[in-house]
C-alpha cells in the first residue's frame, strides 16, 4: 500500500515536490499545504487531484497522511517536524535540519519516542558528479585521500531572495543555504570524524543585511584528512563551484558553474570521466526514503544524525569566527 503525502509548502523547491510524489512508486500525494494563495491558484487547476489547505496542522490530522514533506522556511522547520512526528508522520525535510543543534535534538528526541523517522534531505549526495567521487575515494584508485577543498561562489542577489532569507535568526544566512551542502559533501565524502573547525564568517559583501555572505574554514579530520571550504555570495560576479580532491597517487576535479564535468588526473594531465548529470536527484533521494520506509529500516538512507551533525560542524565555524580559535568538536 501506498504511503499517504503531504507537502508543507510550495516556496522555492516545495513546488517541484507535487511531481517528485507523483512520480515515486509507493508514495500518493494527497494535500499541500500552503498559506499563500497565490501561490496555488495555478498548482489547483493542474493537480486537480490534491486537497490544498493554508493551515500545515490540516494536513496532520489527516488519516490518509503517513509521511510529510517539509519544505518551510529555515526557521520553522523545528516546529513543524516535532509536530509531525508528534501526530505519527515521518518526515522528508528539506535542509537544513533546523537553525540550532539544540532544536535537532529536540526533533530527534520526538521522532524517536513516536517511533518516526525524520530525515534531512541533503540532496547534492545524490549529484552523479557527487556518487562519483565518493566511489573514487572509497576505492583508493587513486590511492590515499590526502586534502582537498569545496567551494561555491555567487551573487547574492538579495532582491530575488524571500524576505526571511536575509535575517540571521529565521534563514541563517548563507551558511545555512549553501555552507551546509559543502559540509555534508565533505562528511558523505570524507568521513563523519571531524575533529577540529577553524575559519571565519561573516557579511562582507552586503555590511547593511542581519545575514552573513561568506566563510573560509579549515576543517581537520581525526583519520588526518584535512580540508577547506571557501563560500562567497558577493553582488556581483560569475557562479563557480566545486571542488579538488589531491591523493597519494592523483587527484579530482569537479566543477559546476563556469566549467561543468569531472576530471581525473594520474599524471601530468586531465582527463574528463563522462557522467550522465540528468538523473532527477530529488526523485531519486525521495524514492530512496520511501523504500526505507516500506522495508521497515531502522534508519533513513541519509542517517537521522546526520542532519544534526552537519549543524554541529556549521555551529563550530560561527564559534571559531567569534573567538578566533580552532573549535575542538565532540
Amino acid at each position: 500500500m501506498a504511503f499517504g503525502v503531504a507537502v508543507l509548502g510550495t516556496g522555492r523547491i516545495g513546488g517541484r515536490y507535487i511531481d517528485v510524489v507523483k512520480q515515486t512508486d509507493g508514495a500518493e500525494l494527497k494535500v499541500v499545504a500552503e498559506p499563500r494563495e497565490e501561490q496555488v491558484v495555478d498548482l489547483k487547476v493542474e493537480y486537480t487531484d490534491v486537497d490544498f489547505v493554508a493551515d500545515y496542522h490540516e494536513t496532520l490530522e489527516r488519516d490518509d497522511v503517513g509521511v510529510v514533506i517539509g519544505t518551510l522556511p529555515h526557521w520553522l522547520h523545528h516546529q513543524a517536524a516535532i509536530d509531525a512526528v508528534n501526530s505519527g508522520k515521518h518526515v522528508f525535510l528539506e535542509k537544513p535540519m533546523a537553525l540550532t543543534v539544540a532544536q535537532c535534538d529536540e526533533m530527534l528526541a520526538a521522532a524517536r519516542a513516536n517511533g518516526k523517522m525524520i530525515m534531512t534531505a541533503h540532496t547534492q549526495r545524490y549529484y552523479p558528479y557527487n556518487r562519483k567521487i565518493k566511489e573514487i575515494i572509497d576505492s583508493k584508485e587513486l590511492g590515499e585521500f590526502v586534502m582537498g577543498r569545496a567551494f561555491w561562489h555567487k551573487p547574492l542577489n538579495p532582491e530575488l531572495r524571500p524576505e526571511w532569507m536575509l535575517h540571521q535568526d529565521r534563514g541563517g544566512g548563507m551558511g545555512y543555504m549553501d555552507c551546509t551542502h559543502l559540509i555534508d559533501r565533505l562528511i558523505w565524502h570524507l568521513g563523519p570524524d571531524i575533529y577540529s573547525v577553524n575559519g571565519i564568517t561573516g557579511n562582507y559583501c552586503f555590511p547593511e543585511i542581519d545575514a552573513d555572505d561568506t566563510g573560509m574554514h579549515f576543517l581537520r579530520w581525526e583519520s588526518g584528512r584535512v580540508a577547506t571550504i571557501s563560500r562567497m555570495a558577493f553582488r556581483t560576479g560569475a557562479t563557480d563551484s566545486g571542488g579538488d580532491y589531491y591523493f597519494t597517487d592523483g587527484q579530482v576535479r569537479v566543477r559546476q558553474g563556469l566549467e561543468n564535468g569531472l576530471w581525473i588526473a594520474r599524471g601530468n594531465e586531465l582527463e574528463e570521466i563522462p557522467i550522465d548529470s540528468k538523473e532527477d536527484s530529488l526523485h531519486h533521494e525521495f524514492t530512496d526514503f520511501i523504500q526505507a520506509l516500506d522495508r521497515g529500516d531502522s534508519d533513513t538512507p541519509i542517517p537521522m544524525e546526520h542532519g544534526r551533525h552537519v549543524l554541529e560542524v556549521l555551529e563550530a565555524t560561527e564559534e571559531s569566527n567569534r573567538t578566533g580559535r580552532e573549535v575542538i568538536l565532540n
